[in-house]
């Protein structure tokens, strides 16, 4: 049996109980998803096989535990899973309820997107199944193993350049400027820099510390001019544990867009193009691979490949 109440927050918390004990529990924003989750947590006891969200979350804490990827997937399978027609046990999914969620994805999501969240659900898929076999010896299905996955995106191989880099800056607020010259100086991510405490800065030694980034943790070697602009980040700023820039990530995407589009400039101007400038641009330098993935922070040198793009002009000089 299901209860529904409203928070003093205004969201809605859910909780499922069966024989006495508590089934699940969930918190959302409006009372509809609530009831929907409601109905299906409902539905699935008593059920041979669990809701794909379950399976999902299950895959994640056990294939991605204490993974970078971890957080990320299990933010992934509640988007997928708000879809209605993968709402329901896992072994009830059918390859057109599947397919009905790439149309769906296609029509507001790039189909760079639309692929990895369907890769997503190709894995949890394939590992439930191995699973369900190893335990009882039962298979099932994988509805996704005859469904065509959207091609990726040609990755975007845009370097903006020192006068673009200027204008951008000072069409933004001071706070934003700062993120988006770091990101440039750094090669950092965007979710990299907004993390970052000053418990997390050794200015001294010229290095900062990311914890738990996309691919890891590791240390980011600093420019002079990061040093200065971290530096300045850190005035006023007494906890050693709060942010150096308390704004969200949506938000700085949203200046760079305006800034980018007040200008006239291409669309092919983003805030990751930072990154790939950086990176190039320490490609360009002369230094090995080894050297360039220390600033990049990839563990994978084809990764690398894809952002430094080069040219003959760019070796010319180094041959001599």
């Amino acid at each position: 049996m299901a209860s529904i109440r409203k928070l003093p927050s205004g969201k809605w918390n859910v909780q499922v109980r069966g024989n006495g004990k508590l089934y699940a529990s969930g918190t959302f924003a409006t009372r509809k998803r609530a009831e929907t989750f409601a109905d299906a947590k409902e539905k699935a006891q008593g059920q041979d096989h669990p809701l794909f969200l379950d399976a999902g979350h299950n895959y994640c804490h056990t294939v991605l535990a204490n993974k970078p990827s971890q957080y990320l997937a299990g933010n992934r399978i509640d988007r997928i899973c708000r879809f209605d027609r993968l709402a329901k046990p896992i072994d009830e999914i059918t390859l057109q309820d599947v397919h009905a969620y790439k149309q769906h994805r296609l029509i507001d999501a790039s189909p760079t997107t639309c692929r990895d969240e369907l890769m997503m659900i190709r894995r949890v898929f394939r590992w439930y199944i191995r699973e369900l076999m190893a335990s009882t010896g039962v298979t099932m299905a994988n509805p996704c193993d005859l469904l065509t996955i959207p091609r990726a995106n040609k990755p975007r191989d845009r370097v903006v350049t020192a006068e673009e880099l200027a204008l951008l800056m000072d069409a933004m607020s001071p706070i934003m400027a700062t993120i988006v010259e770091l990101a440039f100086e750094t090669a950092m991510r965007r979710s990299e820099i907004l993390k970052l405490t000053p418990y997390d800065l050794h200015l001294d030694d010229r290095y900062l510390c990311v914890v738990e980034g996309k691919e890891g943790s590791r240390d980011v070697p600093l420019t002079s001019r990061a040093v200065e602009l971290l530096r300045g980040a850190l005035e006023g700023v007494d906890d050693p544990d709060a942010r150096l820039f308390p704004v969200a990530g949506y938000s700085v995407t949203q200046a760079v867009r305006r800034a980018r589009e007040a200008l006239g400039f291409s669309s092919e101007i983003r805030f990751h193009q930072l990154r790939h400038t950086r990176i190039t641009e320490v490609a360009r330098m002369g230094l090995n691979q080894a050297q360039i993935m220390i600033v990049s922070g990839h563990r994978d040198i084809r990764s690398v490949q894809r952002y430094t793009h080069l040219n003959v002009r760019d070796v010319i000089d180094l041959l001599d």
